[in-house]
C-alpha cells in the first residue's frame, strides 16, 4: 500500500510531491484521494487562461504580432472583451492590425462570430472596411452571414463596397434582411450615395418599396445626406415596382410577379424626373452628418468614424 501511494503522488507537483505515509491502512483511501484531487486542481488552475492586461491590447493597437503570439503562448484569453466591450479579433479589425488579426483568427480557442457589446461581428467590420479576402477567410472559419438585427450586408452597403456585398450575396446574404427597426441594406446603400451599390441591390432582388417603423423608405434615406439624384431614382423604380404588382394582382395568380429592376447611375446634373419623397427633409448646409436623423434609432454605429478608412489593404 505504501508503494502504491508513492507511485500515485510522485507526479503531482510543489507541496503535494511529498509522500505523506498513511497513519494506517484505513486512512490511505481518504488521504490518497484528497491529495490527487488538489494536484488536478493545480494542474487545472495552471493551465487555465489569463485574463489579457493593458500591453495586450497596446500590442493589439500596434498591430505587434510578436507580442501578441508571446502572449497567446503564455495563455492569453483571445476572446476576453476590452473596456470597449470588443473580443481581440473585433477590435484589431478596428484598429486595421491586420498582421495581429490574421494571427488571432487562427489563434486555438477563438470564436470568430463572437459579438461585442453593440452586438458587433469580427465580420461586420471587415465588411465596412471592405477586406474582401480577410471577410471571405472568417465565413470559411465559421462566421455568420446572416443573423438577426443588423447584417454585414447592412454593413458593406453602408460605405458603398460593392465588391465585398457580392461576396456576402454570393455566401447567401438575405438582400431584404430587416435591421431590428426595419431598415434593409438598401436604404443603407442610397445613404452612401453611390449608384453602384445602390444598383446591385436592386439587380439582386432588393426592393425599393419597403419601408422601416419611421415609414422611411430607402429613397428617404438618400434624403438624408442630400443625395437628391439618387434618391429621384429610387423612387422612379418603387413606382415601376408598385406599378408591376398592380398589373400582377389584376391578371390573377398567374400574373407578372414585380421584382425590383437596377437602375443606369443617376446623371447628378439632370433635371429631376419624378417627385422626391417627403418623408425627411435633407440635411441643411454645414449641419453635422447624423444629426437629421437622430430620432431614428437606426444610428446603429457611428458611420463618421470610418470616414478616413482605406477601402481595404
Amino acid at each position: 500500500m505504501r508503494s502504491d501511494c508513492k507511485i500515485a503522488l510522485s507526479g503531482v507537483p510543489g507541496a503535494f510531491g511529498r509522500i505523506i505515509p498513511p497513519s494506517s491502512g484505513r486512512a490511505t483511501g481518504p488521504w490518497l484521494a484528497a491529495f490527487l484531487l488538489a494536484g488536478l486542481l493545480w494542474a487545472f488552475a495552471a493551465q487555465a487562461q489569463r485574463a489579457p492586461t493593458a500591453d495586450w491590447w497596446s500590442a493589439i493597437r500596434r498591430d505587434d504580432v510578436s507580442a501578441v503570439q508571446d502572449m497567446l503562448l503564455r495563455g492569453v484569453d483571445p476572446n476576453a472583451m476590452n473596456s470597449l466591450g470588443n473580443p481581440a479579433l473585433t477590435q484589431a479589425a478596428r484598429d486595421q492590425s491586420w498582421r495581429v488579426f490574421d494571427v488571432l483568427r487562427i489563434a486555438p480557442g477563438v470564436k470568430v462570430d463572437l459579438p461585442n457589446a453593440h452586438d458587433e461581428t469580427a465580420l461586420m467590420y471587415l465588411c465596412i472596411l471592405g477586406q474582401n479576402e480577410r471577410a471571405a477567410g472568417l465565413i470559411q472559419a465559421g462566421a455568420q452571414v446572416n443573423r438577426l438585427g443588423w447584417t454585414p450586408l447592412h454593413y458593406a452597403a453602408s460605405k458603398g463596397q460593392v465588391e465585398t456585398a457580392r461576396l456576402l450575396i454570393d455566401w447567401g446574404a438575405i438582400v431584404n434582411a430587416p435591421g431590428p427597426d426595419g431598415t434593409t441594406p438598401l436604404m443603407m446603400a442610397a445613404l452612401s450615395g453611390k449608384p453602384a451599390i445602390v444598383k446591385l441591390l436592386l439587380s439582386q432582388g432588393a426592393d425599393p418599396t419597403m419601408f422601416n417603423t419611421a415609414r422611411e423608405t430607402a429613397a428617404d434615406w438618400a434624403l438624408k445626406r442630400n443625395h437628391k439624384a439618387l434618391a429621384e431614382q429610387l423612387t422612379a423604380v418603387a413606382e415601376q415596382v408598385a406599378q408591376r404588382r398592380e398589373q400582377g394582382r389584376a391578371a390573377g395568380p398567374r400574373g407578372a410577379q414585380a421584382s425590383p429592376v437596377a437602375p443606369d447611375a443617376p446623371n447628378r446634373d439632370a433635371p429631376a424626373q419624378s417627385a422626391a419623397p417627403t418623408a425627411q427633409a435633407p440635411a441643411k448646409p454645414g449641419q453635422p452628418e447624423g444629426e437629421d436623423d437622430k430620432s431614428s434609432f437606426s444610428r446603429y454605429f457611428d458611420l463618421g468614424r470610418f470616414e478616413d478608412a482605406p477601402a481595404g489593404r
